[in-house]
């Protein structure tokens, strides 16, 4: 098992996992105040510095981890057809390679061809913002350069479709050396619709271009960004049954995924403290769930000050190791995807079986959420 992590700058924790000798191989890194920008979905309000970027490279590789530098914008707004946006991101490639950077997360195939051609011997890796469900998809992606791709959340659970990466991947073995790769504990609504927004939000939100450089100043972010955010956690509360069709994997079930041949996961830490860090990169290593799941589940959550984690996860139902390890041994895996009968059908009944969160806490939350939405979509006013 080889885990890739998306560090979220936390320099102690590349250290202790450098001691206490985790299989961790690599560390996403996003890069900061750049032309493409990022897309992830897991990224904070507050921007790191390029100096602090360069100071966390140099602890990833002190510890003999390897950095995959995070550009993975879905939308880059035209500005690649701007001379100055072309000179400024042919600089950053070069600065990436002076500091070391042989691995790197895109998410648009422009920028596939682009670190092709800027730095040939670059690691292509594709972010699961590029929602790889097909194998077409992720077949089209190899060609034009990708070496390895994470695998969108919303097909973790169909075997027979993640067989087929399988053999796609023995099939181009004979032309290059690629590698499919599964996310662990995102925790984002199977077939959410607001996926695509909120990563192109990010991507404007970050992008850092001599074309039109202050997106970060015009962007209302407690006001306006966090709409997909709380339409996403209003389908959750009302519906738990979402929780139970995210696509994420249980430590315990991580041998069934090892058995159709898959070996490299990406696990996302970030908003966890070091400390709960390494109890799930523990769990997951020895295969075994010892905490309550709702621990392990990354879900992003909108940066307004609406709630508190402890206020939201305490109204979420409760994924107990014992329930956990129920659910996953009964579920439908060979369901062939997008038919999802089988799998709502087993969600929904499994839903009865599990213990309610806060239900005051849960309705007091919905409320909030219902009407800040609607402030939302009456458009943007005068304040």
């Amino acid at each position: 098992m080889k885990l890739i992590i998306d560090g979220d700058y936390n320099k102690s924790l590349v250290e202790l996992i450098r001691k206490q000798n985790f299989p961790i191989s690599h560390v996403i890194v996003h890069v900061p105040q750049n032309p493409i920008g990022n897309g992830s979905i897991f990224l904070s309000k507050e921007i790191p510095s390029f100096e602090e970027f360069e100071e966390y490279t140099r602890v990833i590789q002190n510890n003999d981890i390897i950095p995959i530098a995070g550009i993975d914008s879905t939308c880059q707004g035209n500005f690649e057809a701007n001379i100055q946006q072309f000179k400024a991101t042919t600089a950053l490639f070069e600065t990436l390679g002076e500091l070391g950077y042989k691995n790197i997360l895109v998410s648009s195939p422009n920028n596939i061809g682009f670190v092709k051609e800027n730095l040939p011997s670059t690691k292509i890796y594709v972010s699961y913002s590029q929602y790889v469900t097909s194998l077409n998809r992720g077949k089209i992606l190899f060609e034009i350069g990708a070496d390895n791709i994470v695998l969108h959340p919303d097909i973790v659970r169909y075997f027979k479709v993640l067989e087929n990466f399988i053999k796609l991947k023995k099939n181009l073995k004979k032309t290059k050396e690629i590698n499919c790769i599964l996310p662990l504990n995102i925790g984002c609504n199977w077939g959410c619709i607001q996926w695509y927004q909120h990563h192109n939000l990010q991507s404007h939100r970050t992008i850092d271009s001599p074309v039109f450089s202050n997106q970060e100043d015009l962007s209302d972010i407690e006001n306006e960004f966090d709409y997909p955010l709380l339409y996403c956690w209003k389908n959750r509360l009302e519906k738990p049954e979402n929780i139970l069709k995210s696509g994420w994997i249980s430590p315990s079930n991580i041998e069934l995924y090892e058995n159709l041949g898959y070996e490299t996961y990406v696990l996302y830490t970030s908003g966890f403290s070091t400390e709960k860090i390494l109890e799930i990169i523990n769990n997951y290593e020895k295969k075994q769930l010892t905490i309550n799941f709702n621990e392990i589940l990354n879900i992003p959550e909108p940066y307004g000050s609406y709630w508190s984690s402890n206020e939201v996860r305490n109204s979420m139902i409760k994924l107990k190791p014992e329930i956990i390890s129920d659910f996953c041994k009964d579920f439908p895996y060979q369901t062939h995807y997008p038919l999802e009968n089988e799998m709502n059908s087993y969600c929904a009944e499994y839903v009865k079986k599990l213990q309610n969160g806060n239900i005051q806490e849960k309705n007091k939350i919905l409320d909030l959420i219902n009407d800040k939405m609607k402030i939302m979509e009456k458009g943007v006013k005068e304040r």
